[in-house]
């Protein structure tokens, strides 16, 4: 009886997609050349299914394209071997004119960033991008080969993949995401944002990361992610509106910088946030970060810099974010907690920003072996507090190898610092863990060993009332 239910409902439900509206873009005069430019007669079929809703079909095929605006009760359906290809060239990606005003589309001066992209919507809602097949940002081209952010203006203006902001309902399942120009999906004050079963690979440009999310209302499901730059970042770009409310499971991440990141943007903040079930590795390549080179006391050749990374540093607050059942290979440094002073300003401020917050932190249930002299650390600076941090069930297998000299080395204080872990030093004085401007931390059956013999102390505190560490062992090899 179940079975010829289960029949009865696939075939239900198979009968309303086929009775759905669809718009095969070859209808439209779409080639799939793989040299083409298709701008136009994609963004007919999008035009005409946004009309009566239903489903864009991408056949079988490469379909280069400039940027396509998605709008609201439009589904994008890529079948197997079917690859939108972003335009080499800038001039197929004309500037948005943004009306929701924040740090990333807009100066603050309020005058308008460029906010190019392939994939581009605002204020729709009812979005879906599913299927089989890729969206390639061609992220290689010359044109788009402009240095990092730190060392060029210009390269901020490279097209994101995918630019969704203020949207409502949007869904992206299933398909391949690879090699784009800038950040690769960046979903801005979105409210309910499902991403869930992707497949993302970018190691094309400097600054791809996977996901920035600065969205309420988010579920990232089962999603496998090897990402040059940040793997899943969450973004604050306002005080206006919050990150808020996401659930992160089940994921496969793997990253040149860091795997799980908050920040370093941090101008509203984050809240109820819960990671949990995740697997952190290598990244299957390293084309522009060399941190073996770059950096002393690494013992392995590709690395992550942080596993867990949560950093406040424009005035925002991260409250209430839960991260569980990790386990972690082949980073520099497992969890990095640290409040600073950048005083990033939004549209309309006068002033910088305040120190921002950072509370009610719990990481449980972790495996990690890290690959440097770079310990785990939970920092703020003078006269501020991170507040209420819970480290239980943790094993830590870390690299070891400290010194004498290393246990005597003096961190420097250094709050508008841009936050990683080499911010204060390749070489830590504490071979486990390093705490200082905290009240209440505390540590619960959390576990260290090392590989290599460490003269340096496990755990160092500075300025930390209400720490509680009775919950800590060490293996000595």
């Amino acid at each position: 009886m179940m079975k010829r239910y289960c029949f009865f409902y696939f075939l239900f439900f198979a009968a309303i997609r086929v009775s759905a509206q669809t718009y095969n873009i070859l209808d439209y005069g779409a080639v799939a050349d793989g040299k083409t430019i298709n701008t136009k007669a994609i963004q007919a079929a999008i035009d005409q299914c946004a009309r009566t809703g239903g489903e864009v079909i991408v056949p079988a095929g490469i379909f280069e394209t400039g940027t396509l605006y998605i709008k609201s009760n439009v589904t994008i359906y890529l079948t197997d071997a079917a690859k939108i290809l972003g335009s080499p060239s800038f001039a197929d990606y004309p500037d948005n004119e943004v009306q929701y005003k924040n740090f990333f589309t807009h100066f603050p001066d309020g005058s308008v960033r460029t906010n190019k992209a392939l994939l581009f919507a605002e204020g729709m809602s009812n979005i879906t991008i599913t299927g089989k097949g890729t969206i390639d940002g061609n992220g290689a081209s010359k044109a788009f080969d402009l240095g990092d952010d730190a060392a060029s203006a210009k390269s901020k203006e490279r097209p994101c993949t995918i630019l969704f902001i203020n949207c409502k309902k949007v869904t992206v399942t299933n398909i391949h995401l690879t090699d784009p120009a800038y950040w690769l999906e960046n979903y801005i004050d979105c409210d309910g944002l499902l991403l869930k079963g992707l497949n993302i690979y970018n190691h094309s440009n400097t600054n791809v990361d996977g996901m920035d999310i600065d969205s309420r209302n988010v579920t990232i499901d089962s999603c496998t992610i090897d990402s040059d730059d940040d793997a899943i970042c969450f973004k604050s770009h306002s005080r206006n509106n919050i990150c808020e409310n996401i659930i992160v499971r089940n994921c496969t991440i793997a990253s040149n910088c860091n795997a799980i990141k908050f920040g370093t943007t941090s101008i509203g903040g984050f809240k109820n946030i819960n990671i949990s079930h995740c697997v952190i590795h290598r990244s299957a390549e390293s084309p522009i970060f060399h941190w073996q080179k770059s950096i002393q006391f690494i013992d392995e050749s590709i690395t992550a810099i942080a596993g867990i990374a949560i950093e406040i540093t424009d005035g925002g607050i991260a409250d209430s974010i839960t991260i569980s059942g990790i386990t972690m290979n082949d980073v520099q440094t497992p969890i990095f907690l640290f409040v600073g002073n950048r005083g990033r300003k939004q549209v309309g401020d006068t002033t910088s920003a305040p120190v921002g917050e950072m509370k009610n932190i719990t990481i449980k249930n972790i495996i990690a072996t890290s690959h440097s002299k770079m310990a785990s650390s939970i920092t703020a600076l003078p006269g501020h507090y991170i507040e209420n941090v819970l480290l239980e069930n943790i094993a830590i297998n870390g690299m070891g190898g400290g010194d004498s000299s290393d246990a005597k080395i003096i961190l420097p204080e250094k709050p508008t610092a841009y936050p990683e872990n080499r911010m204060y030093g390749q070489v830590y004085p504490a071979s486990g863990l390093y705490i200082r401007h905290a009240i209440n931390i505390r540590l619960n059956n959390v576990h260290f060993t090392m590989r290599n013999k460490d003269l340096r102390p496990l755990i160092i505190t500075d300025d930390t009332p209400g720490y509680d560490s009775s919950g800590v062992q060490f293996l000595r090899p």
